[in-house]
């Protein structure tokens, strides 16, 4: 059986979206289905489906635990990515490596660029560097896209959080002080493969057009979804957490642009998700309050 695009971790919000726009193009296969961290199941996967593009969803998104646990960390943002990298260039595929404006500080005070030099601050972010490094040495050729604060349909993360929240009448609180540029899956997933159809290779930022803070996103999603109620002004310090999140990780996405490819305002992307959503307030994946992304970044 051979697949066009091979989409691991496609169960996640953008490999539920890279499956949904590729259609009979592509093949998902889960974690459960294909542990990339397994050289000799990737290898195996490589032969069974002779992919010409694999696109990378995979990831170990949990940014606290990757803080303590590393095996978990590495497994799934630096060997993982890795494995698949050396099994595309054995196979002479296409390689899509997905990964996040974690890699940087936040202390620039203005968009980040391809050339701007990466400080993470975190482990999630130092490993999703290394698997960057990688990928790229295994595959020179491969496409590597950072991004920043996915949300979609499919998975817990901050505008969903949001709209939870408010249906409960819970108390709601955002940073005003922790600022990125939001991007919703589908669209991140179609740009992408724009990206691929434009020859792009190397490192390429890719996200909602503009930047907000977690304050004005939640303000958003609560407006889109015309729900009543207010949120209040906070700083990331009231959100404590084993991990230290940068302040400022905008990305400035030129470099997309003058390959022809960018992706909607930020507040289109909520809109487009807020109309997706039927909710359900007893949803046992709502946690209490805090900010930390928990999707593909």
């Amino acid at each position: 059986m051979k697949a066009s695009v091979l989409i691991t971790g496609s169960t996640g919000m953008l490999g539920q979206a890279a499956v949904s726009l590729l259609g009979n193009r592509g093949l998902g296969l889960s974690h459960e289905a294909l542990d990339i961290a397994d050289a000799d199941a990737v290898s195996q996967a490589f032969t069974r489906f002779q992919p010409q593009v694999v696109f990378n969803c995979a990831a170990s998104t949990n940014v606290d635990l990757c803080q303590t646990d590393h095996t978990y960390a590495d497994s799934g943002n630096v060997t993982g990515p890795a494995n698949l990298a050396m099994a595309a260039r054995a196979s002479g595929a296409l390689m899509v490596h997905v990964s996040t404006d974690f890699v940087f500080d936040g202390e620039k005070g203005a968009p980040y660029t391809e050339h701007d030099e990466p400080r993470p601050l975190n482990y999630y972010g130092a490993s999703k560097l290394e698997g960057e490094r990688r990928v790229l040495s295994a595959c020179p050729a491969a496409l590597v896209v950072r991004t920043s604060w996915s949300y979609g349909p499919g998975g817990v993360n901050f505008p969903g959080r949001v709209i939870h929240w408010a249906t409960e009448g819970r108390r709601l609180r955002a940073a005003q002080d922790q600022i990125g540029s939001p991007t919703y899956t589908p669209f991140l997933a179609r740009g992408i493969l724009q990206l691929l159809e434009a020859g792009a290779v190397g490192v390429v930022h890719l996200a909602g057009a503009g930047q907000a803070s977690r304050f004005e996103v939640a303000e958003a999603t609560l407006q889109s979804a015309g729900r009543k109620g207010e949120v209040e002004r906070a700083h990331a310090i009231d959100f404590p957490a084993r991990a230290p999140r940068p302040r400022n990780t905008a990305l400035d996405c030129s470099l997309a642009a003058s390959l022809g490819v960018s992706l909607p305002p930020w507040r289109e992307g909520i809109n487009a998700y807020v109309g997706t959503r039927q909710d359900k307030p007893s949803d046992p994946a709502v946690s209490a309050p805090h900010q930390t992304p928990t999707s593909t970044p």
